[in-house]
């Protein structure tokens, strides 16, 4: 019985001391983000624009005999998003978005990320919409259209240019759901595509410091 104890704990002391995981999460690493996409609805162009807050910001490093093998960062942020595409001939959907993101980055850049959060909708129909009352007056209604509450749901990738080029930039795409009510009594589900580019200005600062 001793004998095994002995061994079993001499397997676990090594396998330890081959693989480590050391966490620190990084105050100052903590920056600002502000972002600009391309938006489409399917095939309709829009655009969108953004900033994220850095709520929490952890590096991890894996190690094996002393030496790192791996290591990556995870990020937890809190986004606020202006959207925006144009459906020709239907109508046009500005919408406001608030996202919590999960993000991971590995050393060499790779990125990937999950993110939901509720929003506002606010379509604005296309030509010119006309009111008739009861007494057959007729007017025109300005800006037009509808007011929906919203989820959004997304994942996406992208790639980190300061882990390798000391550039305070990132690009990435990402697959966004979007779901608004009431739609008719119903939800309706729209499938949005986004690619664009983030920019952190505090680590140029940061640079200029060093």
């Amino acid at each position: 019985m001793l004998k095994s104890s002995t061994i079993i704990l001499t397997l676990l002391a090594t396998t330890l001391c081959k693989a480590q995981t050391d966490s620190v999460n990084h105050i100052s690493e903590r920056q600002l983000i502000l972002k600009l996409a391309y938006n489409s609805s399917l095939i309709y162009p829009g655009i969108s624009a953004g900033i994220e807050f850095p709520i929490l910001h952890i590096s991890t490093q894996v190690m094996e005999n002393g030496k790192i093998v791996r290591n990556y960062t995870k990020s937890r942020l809190l986004s606020g998003k202006i959207n925006w595409y144009h459906h020709p001939e239907f109508h046009d959907n500005v919408y406001l978005t608030t996202e919590w993101i999960m993000r991971r980055t590995g050393y060499k850049g790779f990125i990937s990320e999950f993110s939901m959060g509720p929003g506002f909708s606010r379509t604005f129909l296309s030509g010119t919409t006309y009111a008739v009352d009861d007494n057959g007056n007729v007017t025109v209604i300005k800006l037009s259209g509808y007011s929906y509450a919203l989820i959004t749901i997304g994942c996406g990738f992208g790639y980190d240019y300061w882990c390798r080029k000391q550039l305070p930039y990132e690009i990435y795409a990402r697959m966004n759901l979007i779901s608004m009510f009431p739609y008719n009594s119903t939800v309706s589900f729209r499938p949005v595509f986004e690619a664009g580019i983030r920019y952190i200005p505090g680590l140029v600062k940061s640079r200029n410091r060093k």
